[in-house]
């Protein structure tokens, strides 16, 4: 069949499965929407991102990352200020509020990552980790 050797088809699925996986943490028990989550984690990695950085880094339309933003800002979990040099952009960063949320969420997240990858022996995990690290570097991310 075509699409079982489809990359982008079986990308696409294996992220919406595992995202389906973590969902229920993020959303039900804190409120958040998809984009909401991916605008938080990567300002939780970086101490300044603008939208257009953020917008690659989701990756999502800046209609969404703009909606995460606001909803973000509206919770006092981020803060925007104007770059002096250019009016036209904004740079997002997590509140003292924003990062204690983030650090309440972290550990659910990763404890669900983990009970997702629970059933695979060490060498599989392995095996997992340096096929992503391969599709990373074929894509340019790595």
């Amino acid at each position: 069949m075509f699409l079982n050797g489809y990359l982008p088809y079986r990308l696409n699925l294996l992220a919406e499965l595992t995202s389906q996986k973590t969902s229920e943490i993020y959303r039900r028990r804190h409120g958040l929407t998809r984009p909401e989550w991916r605008v938080l984690v990567n300002l939780a990695e970086a101490p300044s991102l603008t939208a257009s950085d953020l917008c690659e880094r989701v990756p999502a339309h800046k209609t969404k990352v703009s909606r995460a933003l606001v909803a973000l800002e509206a919770r006092g979990w981020v803060t925007r200020r104007t770059d002096p040099q250019d009016r036209r952009i904004a740079h997002a960063q997590l509140t003292a509020k924003g990062k204690r949320a983030f650090n309440t969420i972290r550990p659910e997240m990763e404890a669900a990552t983990e009970a997702m990858l629970a059933p695979l022996s060490a060498e599989d995990r392995a095996r997992v980790d340096e096929g992503l690290k391969v599709l990373e570097r074929l894509l340019g991310q790595a």
